[in-house]
């Protein structure tokens, strides 16, 4: 039986809950919206199927070559260099079925399955957000006992799950892991788009995480009203302060060079220096690391003209590639005060418009000027 002493040893992945032949687990979602298992304990043989496929370890073997890469067709609607949507269009051409995180219309990311070209649009673009996998693995290892071939794209956490749970049919099937900084609260992304739309008096009817008009480094969410839009940077800030992420993320198995999928593919950021004039337009660029025979198999030809560049995977080295991310101080703090007032309130002590925050951003802007000196 599958047990969670600690909520750092749980990615969340589902793979336990497919596995299981008695349907005795399910995921819950805690307070912040991370899904757990739950066990329940009428059902439950205690054969240990949920525990033999939990792959929340380290991966085995190292990341192979790296690339520095973008497709100038997907530029402008791509959050780096439309490495993603190239992989899943190949993907669906070859008669493969897709998985990979969209957001519906009520504004929730789940994954979700694709077999048309068509229906790969919602897959585009970052959700910094922990999708939903509830399904999902068993939805995948169904489409491999029925012969058909897979591409699942996810955080290395999900893939690792995925892959765990396909056990002898891993050969059909072609895992895609995003560089990941770890998966922000869903709750806290509901609750802020339901402080947005009560603060604006309207309801939404489009999000974006990072909006790709604003240029590559741009990080701001983009909201939309109808026909009119505003720029918002007060979830994004809330994230990349690294308030509410995932337990497990800051313990993540996963954050080295070894990786649990074929491929491996991130943005390029340090590019303008690894390779200068490359990529310097503030348009994208994807980073690819290959990781299997299978993934340069799959990688090695691309219909769409595109902008190739072998790099040195230490001229473009990024932190999740090194060890996990690093909660911040007052993480803790932000989820009791989150679970106990509400959104409105944690966004007043900890957004951007704070005096926490303002007295922190003049102290370290006061710490780089004297150290300029």
């Amino acid at each position: 039986m599958i047990h969670i002493e600690n909520r750092n040893q749980c990615s969340g992945c589902s793979a336990c809950a497919d596995a299981c032949p008695h349907r005795a687990i399910r995921m819950v979602p805690d307070g912040m919206g991370f899904p757990y298992p739950a066990v329940d304990p009428d059902l439950c043989v205690d054969c240990g199927i949920c525990d033999r496929v939990c792959a929340f370890r380290p991966a085995a073997g190292p990341a192979g070559a790296a690339f520095a890469l973008r497709f100038p067709a997907y530029l402008d609607r791509s959050q780096s260099g439309g490495l993603g949507y190239a992989l899943m269009r190949k993907a669906v051409r070859a008669g493969m079925a897709v998985y990979g995180a969209a957001m519906g219309a009520d504004f929730v990311v789940r994954h979700v399955r694709v077999t048309q070209e068509e229906g790969l649009e919602p897959l585009r673009l970052t959700k910094y957000v922990q999708s939903d996998t509830a399904g999902i693995p068993g939805r995948v290892l169904a489409d491999l006992k029925a012969g058909r071939k897979v591409l699942f794209t996810g955080t290395p956490c999900q893939c690792a799950g995925v892959g765990a749970l396909a056990g002898a049919r891993r050969k059909d099937l072609l895992l895609v892991d995003l560089l990941c900084h770890g998966v922000p609260a869903p709750f806290v992304w509901r609750d802020y788009l339901r402080y947005v739309e009560k603060r604006e008096g309207e309801p939404l009817t489009g999000a974006l995480f990072r909006d790709p008009a604003l240029g590559w480094h741009g990080a701001k969410e983009k909201l939309c009203f109808g026909s009119r839009s505003l720029t918002a940077d007060e979830y994004a800030s809330l994230y990349f302060r690294r308030l509410m992420m995932r337990p497990s993320c800051l313990a993540c198995p996963f954050a080295s060079l070894a990786r649990p999928s074929d491929l491996t593919m991130a943005d390029c950021w340090g590019v303008e220096k690894a390779l200068p004039g490359f990529a310097d337009d503030n348009r994208g660029c994807s980073l690819l690391l290959v990781n299997t025979e299978a993934g340069h198999a799959f990688a090695a030809h691309f219909d769409e003209p595109l902008e190739l560049r072998e790099v040195d995977i230490d001229a473009v080295m990024q932190p999740n590639l090194q060890a996990p991310t690093q909660a911040h101080k007052y993480a803790p703090l932000f989820e009791r005060l989150y679970l106990r007032h509400g959104f409105p309130f944690v966004l007043r002590h900890f957004g951007q418009a704070s005096w926490n925050h303002r007295i922190a951003s003049r102290i370290v802007k006061f710490k780089k000027k004297w150290l300029a000196k």
